[in-house]
C-alpha cells in the first residue's frame, strides 16, 4: 500500500523562509504588515513546498469558513439536471468568489427533513451563509439555524430573507406577447390553483378579453411536459397557443408535438418560463421569459453578508426573449 505523503505545515514554510510561524500567518492573512522582501520569501517557500492552508483549522479559529453553501432540489434526474439550477449554481459561485468566498453544493428533496440536516451540517462547518433552493422554511425548521440563510424562491416567504423572479409579471409578459400576435385562445401548462404563473396567464387573458383555456396540469420536469403534451394533443379543445410554466415543461411538450407531426409555431405557438440555455437549443428555439440569474445570485450573496440590511425580500423582473416558437421571430 502506498504511504500517504506527509502534509506540509505552516511550520515547514516558516523554516524554509527563515521566519516565524506568525510571519507566515500574517503574510497569508494580511492581518499585520510584513516587509515585502520577507513576504516574498514566504510566498516562494509556499510555492516550493506546495503548502495548502488548513481551511478547517482556520474556520475553527476565526468562526468563518469563508464559504457559502447552496442546497438545491433533489429530483429523479441527475444532480442539478435542471438548467436553471446549473446556471444558478454557476452565478452563485461567481458572486461568492467576488467576495472571496468558496461555494459548497448539496441537494435535498422539497419538504424533506434532509434539507434541514444538510443545512445544519454546513452550519457546523462554519459557513458564512446558506442559499436554499429546496424545501420550505415553514416545513424544514430552517428558522432555527445559527447562520444566515436566504431562500432562492419566486414566492415571497414570511419571516425569511428571499430572492427570486416575479413569476406573475413574467406570465403576464408571456401571455400578452401571444395575445398581441393574434392568438385568441391561449392555454396554460403547469400547476393550477393560486400559482403565480397561472394567475398571470388568467389575468392577462381577462384584460384583453381572450379565452384562457385549456389548463393542462403538469409538474415542472421534461417527463411531465411530455405527458402534458400527449394530453393536450388528445383533447378536443386544443388551443392555438400555450404558455408553459418552465422550459423543461416546454421541451417535453415540443417532443410530443413533433412526434405527432404538429408544426410549431404554424399550428401551435409556445412560450415558456426560465430562459435557460436549453431554450436556445430546442427546435424551434423557445421564446421564454428569462430569469436574471446573475443579478439574483449577487443579491443573495449580499443578503447573506449583510443579513441585517434592508433587503429582506427582493423580486426581479424577468425578460421576454423572443425566438421562433411563438411565431413572431
Amino acid at each position: 500500500m502506498q504511504e500517504r505523503p506527509r502534509r506540509v505545515t505552516r511550520r515547514d514554510v516558516a523554516l524554509r523562509a527563515g521566519v516565524s510561524d506568525a510571519v507566515v500567518s500574517y503574510t497569508l492573512s494580511g492581518r499585520a504588515p510584513v516587509a515585502e522582501a520577507t513576504a516574498k520569501r514566504v510566498r516562494e517557500a509556499i510555492q516550493e513546498l506546495g503548502y495548502v492552508p488548513n481551511v478547517s483549522a482556520q474556520a475553527l479559529r476565526s468562526g468563518s469558513a469563508r464559504a457559502i453553501a447552496l442546497i438545491a432540489p433533489a429530483t429523479d434526474d441527475p444532480i442539478l439536471a435542471n438548467p436553471f439550477f446549473i446556471e444558478a449554481a454557476g452565478a452563485l459561485e461567481r458572486a461568492a468568489r467576488d467576495q472571496g468566498l468558496a461555494l459548497f453544493i448539496s441537494t435535498g428533496a422539497p419538504g424533506d427533513d434532509g434539507v434541514l440536516q444538510r443545512a445544519q451540517d454546513f452550519a457546523a462547518r462554519h459557513v458564512d451563509g446558506l442559499v436554499v433552493a429546496a424545501g420550505s422554511p415553514q416545513s424544514t425548521g430552517l428558522e432555527t439555524l445559527t447562520v444566515p440563510w436566504v431562500q432562492l424562491t419566486s414566492e415571497p416567504l414570511d419571516g425569511a430573507m428571499s430572492v427570486g423572479v416575479d413569476l406573475y409579471d413574467g406570465a403576464v409578459q408571456a401571455t400578452t406577447h401571444l395575445i398581441e400576435h393574434g392568438h385568441g385562445r391561449i392555454g396554460f401548462i403547469g400547476e393550477s390553483g393560486d400559482e403565480a404563473r397561472a394567475r398571470g396567464w388568467r389575468d392577462a387573458c381577462k384584460t384583453y378579453d381572450v379565452e384562457a383555456a385549456p389548463l393542462v396540469l403538469s409538474g415542472y420536469g421534461r417527463d411531465d411536459g411530455y405527458a402534458a403534451g400527449q394530453r393536450l394533443l388528445s383533447a378536443p379543445d386544443r388551443a392555438d397557443a400555450y404558455f408553459a410554466a418552465s422550459d423543461l415543461i416546454a421541451v417535453g411538450v415540443l417532443r410530443a408535438l413533433h412526434e405527432h407531426g404538429v408544426q410549431v409555431p404554424e399550428e401551435v405557438a409556445l412560450v415558456s418560463f426560465d430562459g435557460s440555455w436549453q431554450s436556445d437549443y430546442t427546435w424551434p428555439r423557445l421564446t421564454s421569459v428569462r430569469q436574471p440569474v446573475d443579478r439574483m445570485a449577487t443579491m443573495a450573496v449580499q443578503m447573506l453578508l449583510d443579513p441585517t440590511g434592508s433587503h429582506a425580500e427582493r423580486r426581479f423582473a424577468g425578460e421576454l426573449v423572443v425566438r421562433e416558437s411563438c411565431g413572431s421571430h
